[in-house]
């Protein structure tokens, strides 16, 4: 399926795992793909890859990005620096130079953002985001399929969850069930989440807004490991 292009296909991996295996022996198959090891590495789909090996990660895409953007081989791209969003996708906008456009980088805490002050030196680099793309449009399809928010519900219901309880969300990811629960209680009880990814609590909050929830659910940075939640003062906690 990617032979046609895979003279400009550029795999980046740590070197070990099984997973680090499964891309070796796929690679033989495909002759003519960039494959860079990342050693002493096991990269995991929650792995923080651009934070952990920042040095190693750029070098691997400057150089390979230059051999398809010598002078005159790209339009550079000067548009406006900043942030916001277009048909529900959001995007940031820096540097000056031939575009590059960044999909989500599926549960990587840091997602591009150490990679972004060496790649904007050189492009116009174009970070996307929001609930269609990457593992935010995976927890969100997820969270509003009918057998999933049953199972939620029939537990809410088993909990006998009261007026001016306070519920805690630990792992709430996008926040989608978090949106749900405060539409289903109507104001009733407080609804906290948590979650110790920092891209996917930056989603749960955009989300929150654009769906007229700003300031109805409290979304903060947590470890489950060492969260408490003290159900005397109905209230939850998370250090």
């Amino acid at each position: 399926m990617v032979e046609p292009v895979s003279a400009k296909l550029l795999v980046v991996t740590g070197d070990r795992g099984t997973a680090a295996e499964r891309v070796r022996n796929a690679m033989r198959g495909v002759p003519g793909v960039q494959h860079v090891e990342l050693s002493d590495y096991d990269m995991l789909p929650w792995s923080d890859v651009a934070g952990e090996r920042t040095l190693e990660f750029a070098d691997a895409m400057l150089g390979f990005l230059l051999l398809f953007t010598a002078p005159g081989a790209a339009k550079c791209a000067s548009l406006p620096e900043g942030e916001g969003e277009v048909g529900g996708i959001s995007y940031c906008i820096r540097g000056v130079g031939p575009p590059l456009v960044l999909l989500p980088l599926l549960l990587t805490p840091s997602q591009w953002e150490p990679l972004i002050p060496a790649l904007s030196e050189r492009y116009c680099t174009i970070t996307l985001g929001g609930a269609a793309l990457g593992a935010v449009a995976i927890l969100e399809a997820r969270g509003h399929a009918i057998g999933y928010l049953q199972m939620v519900r029939t537990l809410i219901e088993v909990a006998e969850l009261r007026s001016g309880e306070a519920v805690l969300e630990v792992g709430c990811g996008s926040g989608v069930l978090a949106r749900w629960l405060t539409r289903r209680t109507a104001g009733r009880n407080r609804i906290t989440g948590v979650d110790i990814n920092p891209y996917l609590l930056g989603e749960a909050k955009a989300l929150a807004r654009q769906h007229g929830l700003e300031g109805t659910i409290e979304f903060r940075d947590g470890d489950a490991q060492a969260c408490r939640f003290r159900t005397t003062a109905l209230r939850s906690r998370c250090r």
